[in-house]
């Protein structure tokens, strides 16, 4: 984990918010504000949430959003913090609808409400804790849920210069040894996401230890590339699947026919490999159905013969 809020790298505009409220309650002696860190997964968001604890000072009672499935466990997770210390619920949008209602009411509150013996219900005051909560899926947060956090955090994807850095502070700590050239491969493997980098450095390193080496080569790395099936842009072999099929059909396709070729099921195909595919721009959806784009093309080596981008030849 990342120790200080200074060894935190990348995301400079939510950094930049989260020092502010950070040193204001530094300041005026209180609890951070409740925040809400919203994007995909992967990025630093929980993360961050135990940055705020370790620089406030105080313990962090975590939980998966899963596990808090009735306004009891909610109450019990409140409760069970003392004054300026955080509760951080990840993937929150995944709360019960009435799960969710009992937590905007204690945010507002500052207090729950309990059932008594007699089915009368008692209100109980909270501590003065901050309440950080984690989403990729803000839609599905119910509105007044949303507008009591005092800071909507945005984070985003990270660019290869961000990654590598990421890459050679994570080496260092797991007294990994590398150079900046595997550091860059690594990064530019990594889609945009620091979790991705702690993955493939993790495998560099298995591999290299099953070699009995302790430096991280550029042969290790290009074995493990190989031995994990990622490409340079670090697409699986589903994924490259996915666009040379594409590219043999020279019409737009359907959902259901990738479906049937690749052998899985669709929620997988829209969930987990067309995102990133979307993001580079190596495909883009119409109404008709999916197409390869110029940029996909290249990408797998084929040649553009006109404008209407036909398929020239196979790849090289």
């Amino acid at each position: 984990m990342v120790p200080t809020i200074d060894h935190f790298i990348g995301q400079q505009d939510v950094i930049a918010r989260f020092r502010v409220a950070l040193e204001a309650a530094w300041q005026d002696g209180t609890r951070l504000p409740h925040m809400l860190f919203v994007g995909p997964p992967g990025v630093g968001k929980t993360e961050l949430a135990h940055v705020a604890a370790r620089e406030m000072g105080v313990e962090i009672h975590e939980r998966i959003a899963q596990t808090l499935m009735s306004p009891g466990s909610v109450n019990a997770l409140l409760l069970g913090a003392a004054d300026k210390e955080i509760v951080f619920v990840d993937e929150v949008h995944e709360l019960f609808p009435t799960v969710q209602t009992t937590l905007y009411r204690a945010m507002e509150d500052g207090m729950i409400c309990v059932e008594g013996r007699d089915d009368d219900t008692y209100n109980m005051p909270l501590k003065s804790v901050t309440i950080l909560a984690a989403t990729t899926d803000e839609y599905a947060l119910l509105p007044p849920l949303r507008d009591r956090f005092k800071l909507i955090l945005p984070f985003t994807h990270y660019d290869n210069v961000a990654l590598t850095q990421i890459t050679l502070q994570r080496a260092a700590w797991m007294h990994i040894h590398l150079d900046q050239q595997v550091a860059e491969e690594i990064a530019a493997r990594s889609r945009g996401t620091p979790r991705l980098v702690i993955r493939l450095l993790e495998a560099c390193h298995r591999f290299a230890r099953s070699k009995g080496d302790a430096e991280v080569t550029t042969d290790h790395f290009v074995e493990t590339v190989k031995l994990e099936g990622l490409d340079s842009l670090g697409l699986d072999r589903n994924e490259r699947r996915y666009l040379r099929y594409l590219a043999d059909r020279h019409e737009p396709t359907q959902l259901s026919t990738l479906e049937s070729f690749l052998g899985i099921h669709r929620r997988t195909i829209q969930s987990v490999i067309e995102p990133f595919l979307l993001r580079c721009g190596l495909i883009e959806k119409t109404d008709k159905g999916r197409l390869l784009t110029a940029a996909g093309m290249r990408h797998l080596g084929l040649v553009a013969e006109n404008k209407e981008q036909t398929v020239n030849g196979p790849s090289q």
